[in-house]
């Protein structure tokens, strides 16, 4: 597929990016799930023997851990609705993700790594492969560039402007993100896990495509036997909160999935392939 092409129909594809093909995922039984809300990521029980894991980036791996859950388990959409599945998740993250239908799959995963390398003023990290080829990045924007769709392509400009609220221009730098980025630039943005016995907090099972879909590995606990399993969350389509995914294939296990049980990796709303796990 060439690297560039009409951004038209690139809009296209990344609203349709996140849809189950199959259709078959939705429909699994919830008999056997957990029902208890944890308060945020850390309190998520455990099966007994295992800790939670801070391998990799532990400060990344902190961060999501420390993200709070809703009391509500109810996934809502961008204009208020609920979804249509209420089945796939566990719990909901408290995170905002305002009123436009932008924050579907791969946005999610994107929204998780930018909002933490902001919080920790990591500026000049928070950069992205747009679907024609393009990279946006955040610390030009603060410099004054902005980017506009041009033919096939993204072309860049500049604006003379003080910049005076920080949070408001990442919002702004976001939804342009969220707009021209999608599962396919975000596969081949990110590095492939050739060892997936390495998981780490971070990681995203991602299948680039129109359709396609990414869910984030949000964290992972180990025993002395050196087992290892983990959380996913995602976004989907439209537009909706981000949460943490039940496990259907092993309902005494979920919300955790074993590393052991991979590939394929069977979630409420998607198959993911060897090969998907990727790492930023």
């Amino acid at each position: 597929m060439p690297t560039h092409f009409n951004l038209l129909l690139t809009l296209l594809f990344i609203t349709i990016s996140c849809a189950d093909p199959t259709g078959t995922f939705e429909l699994r039984s919830q008999k056997g799930l957990t029902d208890d809300t944890p308060n945020e990521i850390w309190g998520i029980s455990l099966p007994p023997g295992f800790t939670y894991a801070d391998d990799g980036d532990s400060v990344y791996a902190k961060w999501m851990c420390n993200l709070k859950a809703r009391k509500s388990k109810s996934v809502y959409l961008y204009n208020g609705a609920l979804k249509d599945n209420q089945h796939a998740q566990y719990c909901v993250l408290d995170i905002d993700i305002g009123k436009k239908d932008l924050i579907q799959c791969a946005d999610a995963a994107m929204k998780l790594r930018a909002d933490f390398l902001f919080e920790n003023d990591r500026y000049s990290e928070i950069k992205f492969l747009a679907t024609s080829g393009d990279e946006i990045a955040f610390q030009k924007w603060l410099n004054g560039v902005r980017w506009k769709e041009q033919g096939n392509k993204l072309v860049s400009y500049t604006v003379n402007k003080t910049i005076k609220d920080f949070k408001k221009e990442y919002t702004l730098f976001m939804d342009l993100v969220f707009a021209y980025c999608g599962t396919y630039s975000l596969s081949k943005q990110l590095n492939s896990v050739n060892d997936v016995n390495t998981m780490q907090p971070g990681d995203v099972f991602i299948q680039g495509g129109f359709p396609g879909h990414a869910v984030t590995v949000m964290a992972v606990a180990k025993n002395e036997a050196g087992k290892k399993i983990f959380l996913l969350s995602q976004g989907y389509m439209p537009a909706q909160d981000i949460h943490i995914l039940k496990n259907y294939s092993n309902q005494d296990l979920s919300p955790w999935y074993s590393l052991s049980e991979i590939y394929p990796l069977y979630t409420p709303q998607w198959q993911f392939e060897s090969g998907t796990l990727k790492r930023w």
